[in-house]
């Protein structure tokens, strides 16, 4: 396992906070786009308002000038086509901005999947780590376990062996004259 401090490790916090920057400015995109329609919106009402006062304009224009009636239409019929290349403008606009915020949406839900599967897969090894710990600190106190009761069988086969040897003095009293004892000294 690596130093918790290396490159290799992931920020969560910091992802996250980038995360949570990242989906601010998306939403302040989207703000900005839905005043942009709002603002299409306008202009498309205010052309229309324009269009009927002008077509209003055009007849009274007739009532009062026979004569002038051709000039006017051709110039309701250039408007007219302009108006609908200004809409046809607005309408792409409109669904560039919609193409957009789907994509954005899309994006958002993939990067979360991706955050998921990620903390999904250190639980699962974090799960796996302890597991192995908690097996080897069983084992070692097995292996510890086994080693003291070889360690005291020695000892007592060693301890039996020296006290059948009578011109020696017993275990216990040769480490007291070599200042070992089981009593803790002050």
């Amino acid at each position: 396992m690596g130093d918790k401090k290396g490159g290799d490790e992931i920020n969560y916090q910091q992802e996250n906070g980038y995360m949570q920057r990242k989906i601010l400015v998306l939403q302040y995109r989207i703000m900005i786009k839905d005043e942009q329609i709002l603002g299409c919106r306008k202009s498309e009402d205010d052309l229309r308002k324009r269009i009927a006062e002008l077509d209003q304009s055009f007849e009274d224009e007739a009532v009062r000038c026979r004569e002038n009636t051709a000039e006017m239409s051709r110039q309701y019929r250039e408007m007219q086509e302009s108006f609908n290349e200004t809409i046809d403008a607005l309408q792409k606009k409109v669904s560039e901005a919609k193409a957009e915020i789907e994509s954005v949406t899309k994006e958002i839900e993939q990067v979360r999947i991706e955050k998921e599967e990620i903390l999904r897969q250190k639980d699962l090894e974090i799960a796996s780590l302890s597991s192995k710990m908690e097996t080897m600190a069983f084992e070692f106190a097995d292996m510890l376990k086994e080693t003291l009761d070889k360690m005291s069988q020695r000892i007592e086969v060693t301890h039996n062996s020296w006290d059948r040897d009578t011109s020696k003095p017993p275990l216990i009293n040769r480490l007291k004259e070599f200042g070992l004892n089981d009593e803790p000294h002050d």
